[in-house]
């Protein structure tokens, strides 16, 4: 790895290595958390008030970053083929990843910090977000959002306990999303039957705060599901997630980047809260099954992409997701093309198999008559 300088890269630096101009900017949630945005900027555009107002929001996936839609490179990662298209592209970083890990009172070290799972992300980052890029564009323009595995989370959380944000955006792709979760398999089962009391010996092993901060899955623990190489299986996102690499796929310089850039941090309370809904089979508040996150509010037209290899967002539970919304215009799967639950952003061949699909649910999902019709 040390090889490749480019794997040490962080997401500006890896932008500009990309030939894209980037402004990183700095948001305050309502309690008290420091969230770092990323915005692309075309090669062509001299200055912010040359970007039109369609703008897109990316939300990385669990334990991820927004490093994480760009480490395909300047060909194939979404932000530049959305860029290329004229859109305004932001890409969020939630609490307690490597980018936002400020707070005006609470120091990082100390579990106080990290009290907070994907319900705080939608109940406080995203609102926050939204509302500085409306304020910086100084627009009322809808705002379209591509959120992957928690971001879709953090996204329906927010549009079901706030439905005035629904007005705020125009459409939602949701890629792999986590809110639905009976069906899943591998680790996180493991965590379930404990996740809402988790002994004092599990958090010892997967952190108190932080989830596994010295981002190294145990032995004992990693190879319990995990069959693959031993670098993949350390690693702690691939071995939650099942996403083993097919090496024969990848070149170096990706398997590099994707290796150093996650996990990007995370808290241990968003792996139990995910774990518990996996165990009760809803999707409701951390701690409180009888708190359901009423979805049936949420009217803003919604797209789903699920993947028959997911080992977390499968399609049966996406489908529930689907029939659960009041306005979903299509749920559209990959199969048979081992595309894991990870792969969704920066697997080899996700251009062609999920961002094609993104950018024509963003300029022609709201036709309904366009929508090409997928059996699920």
């Amino acid at each position: 790895m040390k090889s490749d300088p480019t794997s040490y890269m962080s997401t500006p630096q890896l932008i500009t290595l990309h030939g894209r101009r980037v402004e990183s900017h700095i948001v305050l949630t309502e309690d008290g958390y420091f969230l770092t945005l990323h915005r692309v900027m075309t090669p062509h555009v001299q200055s912010v008030s040359e970007l039109g107002n369609k703008t897109v929001l990316l939300h990385h996936g669990l334990l991820g970053s927004s490093a994480d839609w760009i480490l395909l490179g300047p060909k194939k990662s979404l932000p530049y083929l959305l860029s290329n298209l004229g859109y305004d592209v932001w890409m969020a970083n939630a609490r307690g990843n490597i980018y936002s890990r400020g707070h005006v009172s609470k120091d990082t070290n100390s579990s106080d910090f990290w009290r907070f799972s994907w319900q705080e992300m939608g109940q406080y980052d995203l609102p926050a977000i939204i509302h500085y890029i409306r304020l910086v564009k100084n627009t009322s323009d809808p705002i379209s959002y591509v959120g992957h595995s928690m971001g879709a989370t953090a996204l329906l959380v927010l549009l079901s306990t706030e439905p005035i944000f629904n007005s705020y955006l125009s459409i939602g792709i949701l890629l792999a999303p986590l809110a639905f979760m009976v069906n899943s398999q591998g680790p996180l089962r493991m965590f379930s039957p404990v996740a809402s009391r988790p002994p004092p010996l599990l958090l010892q092993v997967v952190g108190d705060g932080e989830f596994m901060p010295s981002k190294e899955t145990p032995d004992w623990l990693a190879f319990r599901h995990c069959t693959g190489p031993q670098i993949f299986c350390k690693n702690p996102l691939l071995y939650l997630t099942g996403g083993i690499l097919q090496e024969q796929f990848w070149d170096e310089g990706l398997k590099n980047r994707v290796l150093n850039h996650v996990p990007a941090g995370g808290s241990t309370y968003t792996i139990l809260h995910y774990a518990q809904i996996a165990k009760n089979g809803k999707f409701h508040k951390f701690g409180d099954v009888v708190a359901e996150f009423p979805l049936n509010r949420i009217s803003l037209p919604i797209a789903l992409i699920s993947s028959s290899d997911d080992w977390l967002a499968t399609v049966p539970d996406v489908k529930r997701l689907y029939f659960g919304l009041s306005n979903p215009i299509d749920h559209h799967v990959v199969r048979n093309n081992n595309l894991s639950h990870t792969e969704f952003v920066w697997g080899p061949g996700a251009d062609v198999l999920v961002f094609r699909k993104v950018i024509d649910y963003l300029q022609n999902g709201l036709s309904l008559s366009v929508i090409k019709l997928n059996v699920v």
